[in-house]
């Protein structure tokens, strides 16, 4: 337990009694009990807890008759014992400050959450576990930290499916998941025998820590026990050519995830390595994390790093590759000007089908004149020739109308 923070939680706690009292009479301390628990937590501020334990001891058989004042004399008691490391007497006086309902509603909730954590310190697991269940059901948003404490609990009574449980929420509700989580999580798979998902997070704490040899090695041994030796070979292969800040090295890796159909862990890689300088921001590189990207499905990342590739492309491929997306997601203006550049340099087929795009986007730009020039231009090319003529007949309906009219 972190001893600053019970003494700051205890500074609040009797910083808050007049704020207490003046929104609720029942909760109203009077000036002699509030003046000897100020002079405690002063006692406690200096680390003299024999003297506060001995005025706090005073205090609380002056207040029996008082229940409110008996609870945070309580409670005061079992700030002082946890800052001295001794949870099972803290726990004692905060359960008991609980057991007699006289606290506000806000003081009991974070009570309750500190008492839980003092029961899982004292390895009470069993009754930290009850208490904290009951914190998590009357807390609208409870931290991802409490889901930790709570499946870290479930893992020393071997209730895995609990364990899976709980740090599955706190991983997916925390971007910045930490290692320690992931490895809670592919334990309790492990105990369980779910060897495919123990084979997911494997995956994924390669793509972060791809230089633990021991998740390597440990996902080569799941992907054996489950008869895929192929993959099984490739990822042995792989970790043995394993140094740290090889470009190569990572690049292969990534070529690896896109084979086995993980596209966006090769591109989280991929990204990574880019942004720390392992591998060069060369056409190759952002080809393959805008590849990878596409792959994923994450198309808005992919159209920036695509935008990079065709500026150091001569080819038109990428323009094409950039414009096509852009007319995916229907931006048709700003699919115009990499597909003009792109039909400019491409030759062969691809030269039809950017015909085709740069005519779809300037129908939907109300460029009727310029959509037919770019479709008449696509019906010499076999590939595009029936979907071409198809938007010409359409496009020459539209203006003889226009002119009828």
């Amino acid at each position: 337990m972190n001893i600053l923070k019970f003494k700051l939680l205890l500074f609040m706690l009797l910083t808050s009694f007049s704020v207490i009292a003046e929104e609720k009479n029942q909760y109203l301390l009077t000036e002699k009990t509030y003046k000897a628990l100020s002079a405690a937590q002063e006692l406690i501020a200096a680390d003299n807890y024999t003297q506060a334990e001995t005025q706090l001891a005073t205090l609380l058989t002056k207040v029996k008759d008082k229940s409110y004042e008996m609870a945070v004399v309580q409670q005061t008691l079992g700030y002082l014992y946890s800052s001295q490391e001794n949870y099972k007497k803290a726990a004692k006086y905060f359960q008991a400050a609980l057991d007699l309902g006289a606290l506000p509603d806000k003081v009991r909730h974070n009570l309750r959450y500190n008492l839980a954590q003092l029961l899982l310190a004292d390895e009470q697991y069993k009754k930290g576990i009850a208490v904290l269940e009951i914190w998590l059901k009357s807390d609208a948003s409870p931290p991802n930290s409490a889901y930790v404490l709570l499946a870290s609990a479930y893992y020393r009574l071997k209730e895995f499916k609990q364990v899976v449980k709980h740090i599955s929420t706190a991983i997916k509700n925390d971007v910045t998941a930490t290692e320690s989580w992931y490895q809670l999580l592919l334990s309790a798979h492990l105990e369980l025998k779910q060897y495919k998902s123990a084979i997911k997070v494997l995956e994924t704490l390669i793509t972060l820590y791809p230089y633990q040899k021991n998740y390597w090695d440990q996902l080569t041994a799941l992907y054996l026990q489950q008869k895929k030796e192929f993959t099984a070979l490739a990822v042995r292969m792989l970790s043995q050519r394993l140094e740290l800040g090889n470009g190569k090295t990572l690049i292969s890796l990534a070529d690896m995830y896109r084979y086995l159909h993980i596209p966006y862990k090769a591109a989280h890689l991929l990204n990574g390595a880019l942004e720390k300088g392992i591998i060069p921001a060369d056409f190759d590189n952002l080809t393959r994390l805008a590849d990878s990207w596409l792959a994923a499905r994450e198309t808005e990342k992919a159209v920036m790093v695509l935008q990079q590739a065709a500026e150091l492309d001569d080819s038109g491929e990428s323009d094409f590759k950039y414009g096509r997306v852009l007319i995916g997601l229907e931006q048709w203006k700003q699919a115009v000007q990499p597909l003009t550049r792109g039909l400019q340099k491409l030759a062969g087929d691809k030269k039809g089908t950017a015909s085709l795009l740069l005519g779809m986007a300037y129908f939907y730009l109300d460029d009727l004149a310029a959509a037919k020039t770019m479709f008449t231009q696509a019906v010499n090319y076999e590939n595009e020739r029936n979907q071409a003529g198809q938007w010409l007949r359409h496009i020459n309906k539209q203006m003889g109308d226009a002119d009828a009219a």
